[in-house]
């Protein structure tokens, strides 16, 4: 169903379509006209959601998302139009119109239905104190009205139903605005409506915040208390243990007494490496004495090693050297007594370079490098016995440390605990503070955040009513839905509007179309002779000639025209094939075979061959009988002015029941069939409607080609499905289909 159809469509119902418009329209104009006027008023409010005034929770983060917003709008429509707010409207209503009609000449807004009103049965001077003292105090008391009151309410109409349907409460665009609105059938009511309203609620939304603020404010308090409390217990127990203990700072402690050890173990380690370089240089200085046959040296050796002063010397540098390995391992500055140590080293190295008195035995036995070595190797044996006694030192001072170590361990393990439950304890304790302080500071900055930009003005002038514009809404709303009702039926509809609708439906082929033309009658010499003023005539007749070149391209010389249904146009789409193909001096046989409806068998020998639209006219034929299966036929061609009808002949039939098997039983058709193509270039037969009768099926065999006829105004249904289905399985035999009567403006 393509663009143009459907546009056709519309073209085809376009009164219909006016109609419709202009029904609405008017009738929208009148029926708005007839509605009293109201009158509206309006206030815009701020609500500090997006611009805040005062102290909030939330002015550190500035990336609030957007269904933030979103939902704090809605919570406050929501709250701005809740039983509890429109019971404030509806106490203020009534208290004005009631104290109006105790007036002489009070104006209430509303008149009451008296029968309502008297059903009551309440003085109306006490409702009035009532409503006074709750009024006073209404944003504080916002429970359910009673029944007494509600009944009261609906009686002025001031119930929360009525009141809810005709308050409007909405946000602006995506601004930080509320717009308030009402509208009545009183200006004054309007603008008391909403004035009050909002008057009220800000009343009651401060306190609700005020009350709020007040809570969270003493909780956090508590909490704030409570956590400091417990960080303060925690930080005691920590200060005693440390003081009973002695600790500083034990992890501090410990991680020093453990690099002093380290330390030490380096030192430990270069005073072991060099007790064994120092006994080799001993041993190896001992080798070359003997070598040199010098057994006096040792004798001199060891006067020099037991002399008191080297001894002396050597006690101090031990002295010293212990002293050194505790400050070392205390972490102090070793520097004074490595100078010490220094200078009693070199001593000692003077005092054994320094010849002692040789007695004369010996002296002839030792010479000058003897004496060098013994000097040597009593420096060596000084430093092994002081790389010994450091080894000592240092050994005996790391193990001392490490049990400190142990002792800093198993005291930092406790504390520990003690330092985590501190730590848990603080972070609480830091939290609870933040709270509190913010829910200080908010509580003592909170103000209202809503405010109003735009007071409500008195409306003077009534709502308009915009009747042109509902009316031409209501116009272009029945004419859409009069299209979709018109499009719906087009899609309801079967029949075959269009060529392209024709192939997507059918999957047929298509030989060509014919449009509707609208004559009455139609004169074929003057169609084809003459230019014609109407253009569905000359498409008409292109048309024509269009299907007469696609039969001659074809090939086919006998050639069955069926349909599926009766009068699809069969006949006369014949006759004009035939008087076309006869302007191009062909010669063509016409056997009416439509027993069952032989409209070709009517036609009658004229000086023109004239076809009216709207019944057939008659040319002269030969006849066929088949009263009894009796078939005769000898069809020659009569005169006429018209030489283009001697090449047209025509064997008529006078109808019948039979079959077309059945009439030509025994006939040898076939050979006829053979013998009237030797003297014709195109043999035409019909047969009837495919859907009531097996005419096409039994004369399809006598047939190179069949054509089938189908009309677009014909719709598709359920019966043509067998017969769609024997021409699709024609395996080449179909020539293919024309669509007859088709609008021109849906080809």
């Amino acid at each position: 169903m393509d663009l143009g159809y459907l546009i056709n469509i519309l073209l085809k119902r376009k009164w219909l379509l006016l109609t419709v418009v202009l029904i609405s329209s008017i009738a929208t104009y009148f029926f708005i006209d007839s509605l009293p006027e109201t009158f509206k008023s309006k206030a815009v409010v701020s609500t500090g959601i997006i611009d805040y005034k005062g102290v909030s929770l939330q002015q550190d983060n500035p990336f609030i998302q957007q269904f933030q917003i979103e939902s704090s709008f809605n919570s406050l429509i929501e709250k701005m139009k809740s039983r509890n707010s429109i019971k404030l409207l509806t106490d203020s209503l009534l208290l004005h119109d009631l104290q109006e009609r105790m007036k002489e000449n009070g104006k209430p807004f509303t008149q009451p239905d008296e029968d309502k009103l008297a059903e009551l049965g309440v003085d109306l001077n006490n409702l009035v104190m009532k409503l006074k003292t709750s009024n006073s105090d209404s944003f504080l008391n916002t429970k359910p009205l009673p029944a007494v009151d509600n009944k009261l309410a609906e009686a002025f109409k001031y119930d929360f139903e009525s009141l809810w349907e005709k308050l409007e409460i909405k946000r602006i665009g995506e601004t930080d605005y509320l717009s308030v609105e009402y509208e009545s059938h009183d200006p004054s009511l309007s603008h008391f409506v909403v004035q009050t309203f909002l008057d009220k609620f800000f009343e009651m939304h401060e306190d609700d915040i005020t009350k709020k603020e007040r809570t969270a404010e003493d909780f956090a308090e508590k909490q704030f208390l409570a956590r400091k409390q417990e960080l303060d217990s925690i930080t005691a127990l920590i200060d005693n243990y440390k003081n009973a203990n002695g600790l500083v700072d034990v992890t501090s402690q410990r991680e020093g007494v453990v690099s002093h050890i380290r330390d030490m173990e380096l030192k430990l380690e270069e005073s072991r490496l060099q007790i064994p370089a120092l006994k080799t240089n001993i041993t190896s200085l001992e080798r070359q004495i003997v070598k040199l046959g010098k057994g006096i040296g040792d004798d001199f050796a060891n006067a020099i090693l037991y002399r008191d002063d080297v001894n002396n010397i050597d006690e101090e540098i031990k002295k010293l050297q212990d002293q050194r390995v505790e400050l070392f391992a205390s972490g102090k500055s070793t520097a004074a007594i490595d100078k010490k140590i220094e200078n009693f080293r070199q001593k000692q190295a003077e005092m054994i370079a320094r010849t002692v008195p040789v007695n004369a035995a010996h002296k002839g036995k030792l010479d000058d490098q003897a004496i060098q070595m013994v000097q040597d190797k009593v420096a060596k044996q000084l430093e092994l016995e002081l790389a010994e006694a450091a080894v000592i030192s240092y050994q005996r001072e790391i193990n001392r440390l490490q049990g400190k170590a142990n002792i800093l361990t198993s005291n930092d393990n406790v504390l520990a605990t003690l330092l985590a439950s501190k730590d848990i304890a603080d972070k609480e304790y830091s939290a609870a503070k933040e709270k509190y302080e913010a829910a200080k500071s908010y509580s003592a900055g909170t103000e209202n955040p809503l405010g109003i930009i735009e007071a409500p003005e008195f409306p003077y002038e009534s709502v308009p009513k915009h009747r042109a514009v509902f009316s031409a809404f209501a116009g272009i709303a029945g004419g859409s839905i009069a299209s979709i009702f018109l499009f719906l039926l087009a899609f309801l509809d079967t029949s075959l509007q269009s060529p392209s609708q024709f192939q997507r439906v059918t999957k047929l082929p298509l030989i060509g179309y014919l449009n509707n033309v609208k004559v009455k009658n139609m004169n074929l010499h003057d169609l084809f002779l003459n230019f014609q003023t109407k253009p569905e005539l000359e498409a008409f007749k292109e048309n024509i000639r269009k299907l007469r070149t696609s039969l001659e391209a074809s090939g086919a010389k006998t050639i069955l025209f069926a349909s599926p249904k009766a009068h699809e146009g069969k006949s006369f789409l014949m006759v004009m094939l035939a008087y076309a193909l006869s302007l191009n001096d062909k010669k063509i046989l016409i056997i009416d075979t439509n027993f069952k409806n032989n409209t070709l068998s009517g036609y009658k020998t004229k000086s023109f061959i004239e076809i009216s639209t709207e019944g057939s006219t008659n040319r002269k034929t030969e006849s066929m009988e088949n009263g009894y299966g009796q078939l005769s036929a000898n069809p020659e061609t009569a005169g006429s002015d018209d030489a283009n009808l001697r090449n047209i002949d025509i064997v008529a039939n006078k109808g019948g029941s039979q079959s077309p098997a059945e009439v030509l039983a025994g006939k040898n058709f076939k050979k006829v069939i053979e013998q009237y193509a030797k003297k014709y270039d195109f043999i035409f037969m019909e047969a009837a409607a495919m859907n009531k009768y097996s005419d096409a099926r039994e004369l399809m065999p006598f047939a190179d080609k069949m054509v089938v006829v189908m009309a677009a105004n014909s719709p598709l249904g359920n019966e043509d499905k067998d017969s769609l289905e024997y021409l699709k399985g024609l395996n080449g035999k179909l020539l293919g289909g024309i669509l007859n009567r088709t609008d021109l403006k849906n080809s």
